[in-house]
């Protein structure tokens, strides 16, 4: 059920019987020396997909780039400014509600994009255009941070978590050969948001924010995936039986 596989004829087909489509969205961002540049988009995609190989539900491709200035102090990261992600999101929601889908829904990764999406879903509201648009961060589900809290008790933090490096781990575990296991301390500055490129890493040296990247392990990774997966379809049940208002 990827679109990128599809023929338009097959997409037509699609929108016979539903008028639903997941959207995993990102951010190309640092993530310490633990973790993995492309940690956002890869979670989210994996969530996103086997949500959709499920549910029977169609998944767009992966919007890989997001609003990630405060880490564009470290080398790799690469940002779309705010205003530029609130059209994007909103030029692509208006080319699929011009083909006949309905319930658009983003699978996001990247805690800095929730802002920049809803302001678009704001903005194509105010231009009438019908439709249930939502965004679902799987790292802010209750049940996720439950678990979090279980596994690494207060160590999880906010960025660069085990929990987010745990997953990738379990989905590219040949890409972390080269990365450090050793114990750093945790800081916990006191801070403000947003912040600048500059002023992120002058709070957070390293990247990290008050987390510990070096308990995470494979085998909880494929845990957090699965269970975030569970709770996703039933919040996409919940919006594929709503009514859509014409």
């Amino acid at each position: 059920m990827l679109l990128e596989n599809m023929s338009y004829i097959e997409v037509e087909a699609y929108l016979v019987e539903k008028d639903i489509i997941l959207i995993p969205i990102g951010s190309v961002e640092q993530h310490s020396p633990y973790g993995l540049i492309g940690t956002d988009f890869i979670t989210a995609e994996a969530v996103a997909r086997e949500v959709g190989r499920r549910m029977d539900i169609l998944v767009a491709p992966t919007i890989t780039y997001g609003m990630s200035q405060h880490h564009s102090a470290f080398k790799g990261t690469i940002t779309l400014s705010p205003l530029t992600l609130i059209n994007v999101i909103k030029d692509i929601i208006e080319s699929l509600l011009n083909q006949g889908f309905r319930r658009i829904v983003f699978i996001n990764g990247h805690g800095g994009n929730i802002n920049a999406v809803k302001t678009a879903f704001e903005q194509i509201k105010y231009e009438n255009r019908h439709g249930i648009y939502e965004i679902i961060s799987w790292f802010l589900l209750p049940e996720i941070q439950e678990m979090e809290r279980d596994i690494f008790e207060d160590k999880n933090g906010f960025h660069a978590t085990p929990s987010e490096v745990s997953i990738t781990k379990f989905l590219r575990p040949d890409a972390f050969k080269s990365k450090p296991k050793e114990k750093k301390k945790i800081e916990k500055p006191d801070g403000y948001f947003p912040l600048s490129g500059e002023e992120f890493k002058k709070l957070y040296p390293d990247g990290r924010m008050e987390s510990a990247p070096w308990l995470a392990k494979e085998k909880y990774g494929k845990l957090i995936l699965e269970e975030a997966v569970r709770i996703i379809i039933e919040k996409v049940k919940d919006i594929a039986n709503r009514k859509v208002f014409y």
